[in-house]
C-alpha cells in the first residue's frame, strides 16, 4: 500500500508529531510504502525507510505531487490539508484524521467569523469528501459535528520508555507544579492562563509552578510576574520525559481539548494529571474538578504520600487505555480495512522531480543560505 501522510508541523513541540512519529514504524512493519509530507519538518524524527519531504509553506504543486504519487491511501492530519485533499478528489482512499479546533467563541474576537465560517466547511463540505474521518476521543467525534467518526485514542507512553529507572521518585522542598501547554496571547482564554497565574497566588511560595510550551513576550511577561516559571517549547524527548519525571503535578485549566495529550504523558510518568471536567478530560483522566476552586484545594490539602498514591492511580488508568502500540496497530488496521485491495502501483517520475526539487529547494534556504548569512 502506498501511503501519502500530510501534516503542516513535523518537530517535536506539537502532539500531532509525536502521534505520527509513533504511528510510522507500524505502518513499515505492515510493509507499506509511506511518504510524509510536512512544511515544517525534523527530520531527526522521521524514521529510517519513511520519504519525507518539507513542502513548501504555500502548497503550490502538493496537488499534483499527491496525483503523481500514485497513492492508495492519502491521510490530511492538519489544516490546510483537510480542504486541499477534499478539493482534489483524489482516486484514492482518504482519511481526515482529526485533532480537533477550538470553538469560535473561545477565539479573539478579529477571528470569530472566519473561524464559524471554517466549522461551518468542515462539516457541510469538507467531511463528506473523505473516506472517513478519525477522531482522538469519542468527545470529538461530536464536538467537530461528525458522530460517525473513527474514535482512534492517541498513545501517551513515549516519553516513558525514555526514562531511566529510578527516576520516579518523590521530590523534597517546594511541590512542583507543572502545566504544558502553549502560552500565546491568542490561548489566554481557553486554555486558562489566568486560572494558573491564581494558582500560584493562592498556592504561596510552598509551590513552584511551571508552564513548559513557548508564546508570545506579552504572555510570558504576564506569567512571570505572577510568579510562574514560563519556559520555551521542548522538541528534545528525553528533556521532555525528565521534566514529568521531575514534577510532583500537572495541571490543566485548559477549556476546550479534544484530547489533551500531555495528561497522559504525567499519567505514564506516574504522575497525577489534574483538569477541569470539560471536553475529553474525563475521558483523559481520573481526576477531574468541577472549577478552579477544586483543584485549587485538592493542591492545598496534598501531601507527598497522596501525590505518590494519586500517581499510581493516574498510571493505572492510562496504562490500559493509551499506549502508543495500541494506538499505532489500530491505526494500521483501520488503513488496512478502508483499502483492502491497494493498487501497489509504483509513484510516477513526475512525483520524484517534485521531491527532488524540493529537496534541493531546503538544502539551498537551510544550508547554504544560512551559512552566507552568518558570514
Amino acid at each position: 500500500m502506498r501511503i501519502a501522510l500530510l501534516s503542516t508541523v513535523f518537530i517535536g513541540e506539537y502532539g500531532v508529531t509525536r502521534i505520527l512519529e509513533n504511528q510510522l514504524p507500524y505502518l513499515l512493519a505492515d510493509g507499506h510504502q509511506v511518504d510524509l509530507y510536512a512544511c515544517d519538518l525534523d527530520r531527526s524524527l522521521v524514521p529510517a525507510g519513511v520519504r519525507a519531504v518539507r513542502v513548501p509553506t504555500h502548497f503550490r504543486g502538493v496537488a499534483l505531487a499527491l496525483k503523481a504519487g500514485n497513492y492508495d491511501v492519502v491521510v490530511a492530519c492538519t489544516d490546510p490539508f483537510y480542504k486541499i485533499v477534499a478539493d482534489l478528489k483524489l482516486d484514492a482512499v482518504t482519511v481526515a484524521y482529526e485533532h480537533g479546533y477550538i470553538p469560535a467563541e473561545l477565539t479573539i474576537p478579529e477571528e470569530r467569523e472566519q473561524h464559524r465560517k471554517m466549522v461551518e466547511a468542515r462539516i457541510g463540505e469538507i467531511y463528506p469528501a473523505f473516506t472517513a474521518v478519525v477522531t482522538i476521543s469519542r468527545y470529538a467525534a461530536e464536538y467537530i459535528g461528525w458522530p460517525a467518526a473513527r474514535v482512534l485514542y492517541n498513545g501517551g507512553d513515549h516519553f516513558a520508555k525514555l526514562l531511566p529507572a529510578g527516576s520516579l521518585v518523590a521530590h523534597e522542598g517546594p511541590v512542583r507544579v507543572l502545566m504544558v501547554t502553549r502560552y500565546r496571547t491568542t490561548e489566554w482564554l481557553y486554555k486558562g492562563l489566568d486560572d494558573l497565574c491564581r494558582l500560584k497566588k493562592d498556592l504561596g511560595d510552598s509551590y513552584e509552578v511551571t508552564v513548559v510550551g513557548g508564546g508570545d513576550a506579552v504572555t510570558c511577561a504576564k506569567l512571570t510576574a505572577a510568579g510562574v516559571a514560563a519556559r520555551a517549547a521542548i522538541s528534545d524527548s528525553r528533556k521532555m520525559a525528565e521534566l514529568y519525571a521531575d514534577c510532583d503535578v500537572l495541571v490543566s485549566f485548559s477549556k476546550c481539548e479534544n484530547f489533551n495529550l500531555p495528561l497522559v504523558e504525567a499519567g505514564f510518568a506516574h504522575r497525577p494529571a489534574l483538569a477541569l471536567a470539560v471536553c475529553a478530560h474525563p475521558e483523559v483522566t481520573p481526576f477531574v474538578f468541577e472549577s478552579y476552586e477544586g483543584i485549587r484545594d485538592y493542591l492545598k490539602n496534598a501531601t507527598r504520600e497522596t501525590l505518590d498514591a494519586d500517581g499510581e492511580k493516574m498510571f493505572q488508568f492510562v496504562e490500559k487505555r493509551f499506549r502508543s502500540e495500541e494506538n499505532g496497530k489500530g491505526f494500521a488496521a483501520l488503513l488496512r480495512e478502508l483499502c483492502p485491495n491497494p493498487a501497489g502501483k509504483r509513484a510516477g517520475c513526475v512525483l520524484g522531480l517534485y521531491h527532488a526539487f524540493w529537496d534541493l529547494r531546503d538544502f539551498v534556504r537551510n544550508r547554504i543560505y544560512r551559512k552566507l548569512r552568518r558570514r
